[in-house]
Parts: structure tokens; C-alpha cells; sequence
């Protein structure tokens, strides 16, 4: 059978070919010059001062509503969303109900990673904390949580103190991109209560 010439594959416009071809051209061209014009721009104004950026870090995670945390479960990491007490002394709290998993994978490793992001900004932070569970004294609540805990913090009820010894962050609009520009993250760990670059392996860093 021969095909009707609407039915003849060979004749359809590749992307290389006809209008259509030749705007997606234009704007590949303009977007590798805007693309260009950024990295020349951004390398001038990198943030490069480890105290600088931990206090970055610190601002960009107070700014964030919510946080990503992982931890190690016994089968593989376990992740999910949770909303933070605002950061205070250094620390950042959360509160959930003891029978979670992530409780039981704190209270077996005593480590958790904590992830925020910001797309518009196309930023992000992660914190690599030393984590304990409180179950007594005064524990930090949320009055909007009535809904699920409605007798206040009770016997269902504890709390997540993290404390950072890590952080990863990565900017495009602070511009914290480390050599390889932007094909990095920058890694600080805490040493002697001030934030410092991590040693860095032969190859000049880690990737990220």
C-alpha cells in the first residue's frame, strides 16, 4: 500500500526545519548568552567567607516555613515534610508524636538531615544535625496544632531538638557556587563554635 502524501512521515518539519526550528534556535542562542552574562556577573560577587555564608544559611533557614527531614530507618533513608519552631541558640525544634518513625530512627542513630529549599530564589540549605528527643519539661507547641493534639502537649506528644554540625548551602542569588563554578555546594562543619570550610579531598572539594 502506498501511503497518501499527509501520511508520509519523511515530510513532517524536524525541529531543525520551518519557523518553529528556527525560534527554538533564537531562544537557545539567547538563553546561552543570558547563561554567560550570569557566570561573568556571579563570579565577581561570590560569597566566599565561611562566616558569611553560615550566616546566610542561618537567615535563609529562619526565612523557610517548612523543612524536608531525612533520616536513616533500619530498610533505607525515610523523608518527609515538617514545620519547624523558628531556629533559636543555634537550634531548631520540632515537635511530633513519639510513635513516628522518625523518633524511633533518632533515638537509634541520633542524626537526621534537615532540607530547605527556595525555587524562586533557587536556593537551598541542608543541615546535618545531632538530634535527641524530649519527652518532659517544657516542650515548644504550636497552638494551631489543637486539631491534632487537642489536650495541648500531653503523653502523645515530643519534641525534636537538631543541632547543626554540618550545612551544605547553594545559591544562585547570593551566589554561594564554589570552583567548579556552581557544580559545587559549599560545606562547612562546625569547629570550636565557629563555622569553617571542610578539609577538602585532592581533587580540590566534594561533589555535590
Amino acid at each position: 500500500m502506498t501511503a497518501r502524501p499527509e501520511e508520509d512521515l519523511t515530510s513532517i518539519p524536524d525541529g531543525g526545519s520551518g519557523s518553529a526550528g528556527r525560534f527554538d534556535r533564537v531562544r537557545r542562542e539567547i538563553t546561552e548568552r543570558l547563561a554567560l552574562t550570569y557566570r561573568s556577573w556571579a563570579r565577581r560577587r561570590q560569597l566566599t567567607d565561611p562566616a558569611d555564608i553560615a550566616r546566610w544559611a542561618w537567615e535563609f533557614v529562619n526565612s523557610r516555613r517548612y523543612c524536608l527531614m531525612v533520616t536513616a530507618a533500619e530498610d533505607g533513608p525515610a523523608a518527609r515534610v515538617l514545620e519547624p519552631f523558628a531556629p533559636r541558640d543555634g537550634l531548631i525544634r520540632l515537635g511530633t508524636d513519639p510513635a513516628s518513625r522518625k523518633v524511633a530512627d533518632i533515638r537509634r542513630t541520633g542524626r537526621c538531615l534537615l532540607v530547605y529549599q527556595d525555587d524562586r530564589r533557587r536556593a537551598c540549605v541542608t543541615l546535618d544535625c545531632e538530634a535527641t528527643v524530649q519527652t518532659e519539661g517544657h516542650l515548644p507547641f504550636k497552638p494551631a496544632w489543637r486539631s491534632f493534639w487537642a489536650a495541648g502537649p500531653d503523653q502523645t506528644y515530643v519534641a525534636i531538638t537538631c543541632r547543626p554540625v554540618a550545612l551544605e548551602a547553594w545559591s544562585a542569588t547570593a551566589v554561594i557556587a564554589p570552583e567548579p563554578f556552581g557544580r559545587r555546594s559549599a560545606r562547612l562543619v562546625r569547629q570550636d563554635g565557629r563555622w569553617e570550610f571542610e578539609p577538602t579531598d585532592r581533587d580540590g572539594g566534594r561533589p555535590a
